[in-house]
């Protein structure tokens, strides 16, 4: 597994050990498995919040008032949305990749555009980076539109990263989550093989 590729069986067998250390540290993770195949899903409620328009930032500006009685400002119901991350093995590619889609409050997914505007907070380089791998694909169980991480260099990425790591699974999770929302907890660090 150094190469940074997997089987079917050693994703099923990682997932399996990712899911018992889920349940350990209690962290929401739940193992799919279907006559499709198998995959690891977690929902999350987060804010996320979208960059305004060139124009509206304008207007607004004038209306900004730095009064620090006034505490930090509370999400809007729209800046909260219910992400649903999903772990998945690629036959083609051989390696885990993460699909996730997010929804308001209303119900409305959140699209590839704005997903590139609200996971802002990433240095200008990983910015740029994650547009040229955020994109939208098919999930290959559901058969419907995901955002997804595209896995053409995940191989590459995990032969150097999982050197030492006892689970394939959180070194991609640890290693591609936080691109996305997704950190992992410190405690799967404890997960050997």
């Amino acid at each position: 597994m150094t190469t940074g590729t997997l089987t079917e069986e050693q994703f099923r067998d990682a997932a399996e050990q990712f899911l018992e250390r889920s349940h350990l540290i209690g962290d929401g993770w739940e193992l799919v498995k279907s006559e499709n195949g198998t995959y690891l899903t977690k929902r999350l409620k987060q804010t996320l919040k979208l960059e305004e328009k060139a124009e509206t930032a304008d207007e607004d500006e004038e209306l900004i008032v730095d009064d620090p009685s006034l505490g930090k400002p509370t999400p809007n119901d729209e800046d909260v949305y219910q992400f649903e991350y999903h772990v998945v093995y690629s036959v083609s590619y051989q390696v885990p990749v993460l699909y996730f889609n997010a929804y308001k409050s209303d119900g409305t997914m959140l699209r590839l555009e704005e997903a590139w505007q609200g996971f802002r907070d990433l240095a200008s380089e990983s910015r740029e980076q994650l547009r040229q791998t955020l994109t939208q694909m098919e999930h290959p169980i559901l058969f419907r539109p995901f955002l997804a991480l595209h896995p053409c260099r995940t191989a590459q990425v995990l032969g150097n990263v999982a050197t030492g790591c006892g689970n394939l699974l959180v070194a991609f999770v640890s290693s591609y989550g936080p691109f996305v929302n997704l950190n992992l907890d410190v405690r799967y660090a404890a997960l050997r093989k």
